[in-house]
């Protein structure tokens, strides 16, 4: 079951696509609004859900055979796919929304940490953007989604303060882009693949 509001989409519980845990694609707002289509999410869902190959993601989410073309390759494009050998899946576990700006000859890149992803294989998927708002207070996934986020705060080591499961997914993800990411920046390196235009 999934839960898809204008500010939040959550898949939870575990996800059958390979995900690589700790990966990070850094990306603009524009890219990063790509999946809040309503067939961009259908897809990525089913890509969740296991479903990789072409012909199979045609049957699951009945997109005509040119649309789902063109919405893979957004997809791609934008940072959120990769194709393989073995069909489509997630290009990174954590996706980050970026702004990038140059100040007298220096370039300040900004992670956002109230728009962002991530995708863990055994707790599931969380999309959100902007505030959490009071969606769980009538949201039919509210303790599912409690269990799920009390359950990633041990995994990660993170003592949520968020007593809402949309807020405290977005705890979660910050405190990621804090012990991994902003860590990696300050003391170490950070490969980066840049994809063509």
């Amino acid at each position: 079951m999934a839960e898809f509001k204008p500010d939040i989409v959550v898949l939870p519980g575990r996800l059958e696509a390979s995900i690589e845990e700790g990966s990070y694609v850094v990306m603009s707002e524009r890219n990063f609004n790509v999946i809040f289509n309503d067939i961009n999410l259908t897809v990525v869902s089913s890509i969740a859900k296991g479903i990789s190959r072409f012909n199979e993601l045609l049957k699951a989410t009945s997109v005509p055979r040119g649309q789902l073309s063109r919405h893979l390759r957004t997809l791609i494009k934008s940072g959120w796919l990769i194709k393989g050998s073995s069909g489509y899946g997630f290009a990174a576990s954590v996706y980050v929304v970026s702004t990038v700006e140059e100040v007298n000859g220096t370039i300040i890149i900004r992670l956002l940490p109230n728009k962002g992803a991530f995708a863990d294989p055994v707790h599931g998927l969380v999309i959100f953007r902007d505030s959490a708002r009071d969606y769980c207070s009538t949201c039919p996934l509210r303790m599912l989604c409690t269990r799920n986020v009390k359950d990633m705060a041990i995994k990660y080591g993170i003592k949520l303060h968020s007593p809402e499961p949309a807020e405290a997914y977005m705890e979660i993800f910050r405190n990621l882009i804090l012990l991994n990411l902003v860590k990696r920046f300050k003391t170490g390196s950070v490969n980066l693949r840049v994809l063509g235009n």
